[in-house]
């Protein structure tokens, strides 16, 4: 059968050899007061480099000074209290109104839920199909798949997903945030949840950024670790500070107990994974422009995820950080648009199959849509689907029994998502989530072993 082809990094992704190294170092080596410290400064560091954009070295700037980048246990907790602090600091009250994406994960949706209950404000859905009128507790809620009918001056959290861990569509975050501070004049944030498109963009989005954006490091090549990473202003104010305060006192106002030392370590680690990686496409491939000149049958290469694999070198290299990280993000979508398309063009082909998929319908305005305007940046490389008769959770099985590492069920979608997509009859989705450490062989494989159900 061979190796496992592993195409579940939507639920944990393989990490690099250079991460499970510094992990383990870190465990050898344990020293919480000053070693542990310093790995939880860097950590932050890092992630606020790899996602936030940060300044080149010959700027001589670290990263963006109205950036706090807080540590937590996942994504769903670090929303968790965000909410609550929301609620406690009195920035969410009673008429103030709430827009959450139905195409959330829970982790965006359950905390603001419950926030809008304790408070007395009013929840709105913003929807992926037109016309869905949404019920909880028996109240009809306002519900639409344009946000300007949503947002309005009392709007106060506007929760979306950068990309659906189902639907896969990217949204174009900075259009989103400028909408939303023009029409609230910056009173309404938006909390981005950024756990499916992070490993696949390596950004929290140019341009107009959003005031708080989430990630879990498990599905970003690295430990269970989540990172929030939100804008200095808006932490002040949720934090209810007043004053001057180091980012790093600001971020510990958010974090509770002491962290994970070692996942700080494997975050650090990153950056030195996604570094290797732009030397080596640099040395491959000479620049953006290059790669993106390169024929289909040169598409680019990136091998170094899996565990079992090797360090890449360590090579001179002329270009700053930020250079190399944008080459990396070039090759990653170069790599990863080759195989969705690879998978998306068999699937169409198979009758029975229905691919859950974004139809067009959410827009920010009537007038314009809400995904980026590059071609080859508007979807990461997460499909899933459902067969008219065969079980979601068999073909699952049957794949796992053939070394296809897959996943199936509602991966913590909303109901909402589920009406809205016509899927309430299902037990799940199947879900096949491709990084870049895939290649063309897998989904070749892949195909095989669906190839061999009956009735497929």
């Amino acid at each position: 059968m061979g190796r496992n082809i592993f195409l579940e990094s939507g639920g944990g992704a393989q990490v690099p050899r250079v991460v499970i190294n510094a992990m383990t170092t870190s465990l050898m080596n344990r020293d919480r007061s000053i070693v542990g410290a310093k790995y939880l400064s860097e950590a932050r560091k890092s992630i606020a480099s790899l996602l936030a954009g940060s300044r080149s070295e010959e700027e001589g700037q670290e990263g963006d000074e109205d950036q706090t980048v807080i540590m937590g246990a996942n994504a769903t907790s670090l929303i968790d209290m965000l909410a609550r602090m929301y609620c406690e600091n009195g920035i969410l009250s009673k008429d103030d109104e709430i827009v959450i994406a139905s195409e959330n994960h829970l982790a965006n949706v359950t905390p603001w839920i419950k926030a809008a209950e304790s408070v007395g404000a009013k929840i709105k859905w913003w929807t992926v199909t037109k016309c869905q009128q949404h019920q909880r507790n028996g109240a009809v809620e306002s519900s639409s798949s344009v946000l300007s009918d949503l947002v309005n001056e009392r709007t106060r959290i506007v929760a979306v997903s950068h990309a659906s861990n189902i639907i896969g569509r990217i949204r174009d975050i900075p259009s989103i945030c400028s909408f939303v501070n023009q029409v609230t004049r910056n009173k309404g944030h938006v909390v981005v949840d950024g756990v499916a498109a992070a490993p696949h963009l390596l950004s929290c989005g140019s341009g107009t950024k959003p005031d708080w954006y989430v990630v879990s490091l498990h599905k970003l090549f690295g430990p269970h670790l989540g990172c929030l990473l939100g804008k200095r202003s808006v932490a002040l104010q949720v934090a209810n500070i007043e004053g001057h305060i180091s980012n790093e006192k600001l971020s510990r106002k958010f974090e509770m107990g002491t962290m994970n030392y070692e996942a700080c370590a494997g975050a650090i680690a990153l950056n030195e994974y996604f570094n290797d990686l732009g030397i080596e496409a640099w040395r491959r491939y000479g620049d953006c422009e290059g790669v993106h000149n390169l024929s289909q049958k040169q598409k680019p290469r990136i091998m170094t995820t899996q565990a079992s694999g090797d360090q890449v070198e360590e090579r001179s290299c002329p270009l700053s950080n930020s250079a190399r990280l944008s080459i990396v993000r070039t090759c990653i979508v170069q790599v990863e648009t080759g195989l969705l398309n690879s998978i998306l063009g068999y699937l169409r082909k198979i009758s029975r199959v229905r691919i859950i998929e974004d139809i067009g319908d959410m827009k920010v305005t009537h007038d314009g849509d809400c995904i980026p305007h590059a071609r080859n940046e508007q979807r990461i490389p997460i499909v899933t689907f459902v067969h008219e008769v065969i079980p979601s959770s068999q073909i699952v099985e049957h794949c796992r029994d053939h070394g296809v590492v897959c996943r199936a069920c509602k991966f913590l979608s909303t109901i909402e998502l589920w009406d809205e997509m016509n899927l309430t009859r299902y037990d799940g989705v199947v879900r096949f989530s491709f990084a870049h450490y895939n290649n063309i062989s897998d989904i070749k494989r892949t195909i095989n072993v669906l190839e061999m159900l009956e009735e497929w």
